[in-house]
This record gives structure tokens, C-alpha cells and sequence, in this order.
């Protein structure tokens, strides 16, 4: 009676709360949140930390890597085709007259040459055709000439802009416990006690989900995308150039995408603890779930088969891992009600 008499007292005090009140809780979450953001992107921005740049610096890394690697991959292929064809490239030869006439002194002194004159032969040249393998040729250009950079910028203040909102997304990941704590806090606030300690219990959980998936992304997703993209140049032969705006887009707002995507398991058991749907609903619509994580794997995700995959990989595993908390939620709750 005692457990009901208190579910009844909670249930007054929500009715007692009205939708303005709702609303206001609303907004006073937003402001801490927003708050806690300014705080973040102040530590990305700070001169002695540096952390927007090294941010940015790290971003461009698998971009200009995957750039360089294509372009060895190419003169490599090229040089194994060229001594496939034991092909020869003619170059002009600029060499001193001087030097041509010590030379032909040399190896045959029968020949009869200008007379030893320091003055005469001073400053003049000839030029002789020279072969060369074409393999060796392709060396050289490749030793020999700095490549353009693997990011380019078109607008005056593209980098600008970029590298603001990397401070941005930089102090989002930061201050990620504080905002996903106002987060649950608003939601916390139209539950019964007891289903807001489950949702300060799980909290910690969704902080790590959040950081496992922007991570994963980072490190694993951002460079096997970039290579499976390139393939598509080397198919037809058009040679790559990424734009700064164009790159940093993708790779800000991707480990987002799979940083909320990460929440899937505790979304689950949070609905199975409030009762909306049981484990068997979700083994039952199992099908239907994995179509809908594909397409929004899909939708979220650039138009290319590798990121598509290493987003709904993790998303079925996590899919499985949610509905197994439920089952074991329900069988704690079944065993603590009987005794």
C-alpha cells in the first residue's frame, strides 16, 4: 500500500505540473545546455590549449594520407606499366660546351677539336637528345615535384569559417556529459521517481555510446571512406582535388551521426523500462528494424556502400545488445515482483 500511496502522490504532482511549466523546464534546460557549449568551444578557442587547431589538423590528416597514398598507388601502376613496355622517353640534354669538348678529348684524342682556349668555348652550350626509360622518367617527376596540397580553399574566408565551427563541434564533444545530462534531465522531469533514478543510472552510458561512436567514426570510418571514394577517380582516371569546406563538412558531421546513432540500445531499454514495448515487440519487428536502421544508415550517410556499412554494422549489433537489456530488465523486474 505504501508503494501505491507513493505512485499516487507522484501522480498528483505531474498532473500539477502544467505544459507552461513543461515549456519552462524546457528552456531552462536549453540555457544550461547552451551554457555549457559556450564554456567548450571557450576551452577550444583558448591560445595556450590550441585544441580547435589540433582538431582541425587531425581532420585533415586522413584526407591529405589518403590524397598521397593514391597518388604513389598511381605512379607506382604507371612505372609497372612503362617497364611492362620497355618504352623510352627522348628529353632534351643542355650540357657546356666545355665540358662535351673535355669529354670527346678523352675518349677519342685522334679527333680534332678547338684548340685549348679558356675564352672560347666560355658560356656556350649544346643541346643533345637524351633517352631516357620512361619508368625512370616517371621516378623523377615523382621525386622531384612538390605535389598541391590535399585540401584547397576557394573563398577568402572559408578557412575562417571552418575552423569556427571545428571549435564548435570541438566544445560539443567537450562539455558532451553536461549537455546529455540536461538532456535526460528534461525528460527525467515528467517520470515517476523511480523511473528517474533509471535515467540517471544510464547516463554515464550514454556519454560512452556517444564518444565510442564519434571515435569509431573518426579513426576507422573517416579513412575507409576516403580510400573507397578515391577508387572511384582511379576507375575514371580523374585526377582528385577536395575542397577545404567540402571535406570538413563531411568529416564534422559524420561522427555526429554515429555518436546519436550510438544511443539506439539505451533508447530501447528506456522504452522497455517504461513499459511502451517489450522484448518480444522488438524480436518480433527485428525485420523491420534492420530495414529502417539501413535506410537511415543510408540517408545519413554520403553515397557510398563503406560508411553506409560501418554505420549499420554497429547499429544492428547495438540493436541486438538493446533488446537483450530489455529481456533482462524484464526478468529482474518479474523476479523482484514476485518476491
Amino acid at each position: 500500500m505504501a508503494v501505491e500511496r507513493d505512485l499516487f502522490e507522484e501522480e498528483q504532482e505531474m498532473v500539477a505540473m502544467s505544459f507552461g511549466d513543461h515549456i519552462e523546464e524546457l528552456r531552462l534546460r536549453l540555457v544550461l545546455a547552451l551554457l555549457g557549449l559556450v564554456v567548450g568551444v571557450i576551452l577550444a578557442l583558448i591560445p595556450p590549449l590550441n585544441l580547435g587547431y589540433y582538431v582541425m589538423q587531425g581532420m585533415q590528416e586522413p584526407a591529405q594520407q589518403a590524397l598521397e597514398a593514391y597518388h604513389i598507388r598511381q605512379t607506382n601502376n604507371r612505372m609497372a606499366a612503362a617497364e611492362l613496355r620497355e618504352t623510352y622517353t627522348e628529353l632534351p640534354a643542355r650540357i657546356s660546351a666545355a665540358a662535351l669538348v673535355a669529354a670527346l678529348r678523352e675518349v677519342a684524342p685522334s679527333v680534332t677539336l678547338p684548340e685549348d682556349d679558356p675564352g672560347a668555348l666560355e658560356g656556350r652550350y649544346v643541346e643533345l637528345p637524351m633517352q631516357v626509360r620512361e619508368a625512370a622518367a616517371i621516378d623523377m617527376v615523382n621525386t622531384n615535384v612538390e605535389r598541391q596540397k590535399a585540401l584547397i580553399a576557394l573563398r577568402p574566408m572559408e578557412t575562417v569559417i571552418i575552423w569556427f565551427t571545428v571549435c564548435i563541434i570541438t566544445g560539443l564533444v567537450i562539455v558532451s556529459p553536461w549537455v546529455f545530462y540536461q538532456l535526460w534531465a528534461f525528460v527525467a522531469a515528467g517520470l515517476y521517481r523511480h523511473e528517474r533514478r533509471t535515467v540517471y543510472r544510464y547516463l554515464p552510458f550514454s556519454v560512452g555510446l556517444f564518444l565510442g561512436g564519434v571515435f569509431l567514426c573518426y579513426f576507422g570510418v573517416l579513412p575507409l571512406t576516403l580510400q573507397f571514394l578515391l577508387q572511384f577517380n582511379i576507375w575514371l582516371n580523374v585526377e582528385p582535388s577536395l575542397q577545404l569546406t567540402a571535406w570538413m563538412s563531411f568529416a564534422t558531421l559524420l561522427p555526429l551521426v554515429f555518436g546519436i546513432g550510438f544511443q539506439l540500445p539505451l533508447v530501447m531499454l528506456f522504452v522497455g523500462k517504461l513499459g511502451i514495448v517489450s522484448a518480444k515487440d522488438f524480436r518480433e519487428k527485428r525485420k523491420f528494424a534492420l530495414l529502417g536502421i539501413t535506410i537511415v544508415a543510408s540517408m545519413l550517410t554520403p553515397a557510398d556502400i563503406v560508411s553506409m556499412l560501418m554505420l549499420a554494422a554497429p547499429m544492428i549489433a547495438l540493436y541486438e545488445l538493446g533488446v537483450i537489456l530489455v529481456d533482462r530488465g524484464e526478468v529482474a523486474a518479474a523476479k523482484a515482483e514476485a518476491y
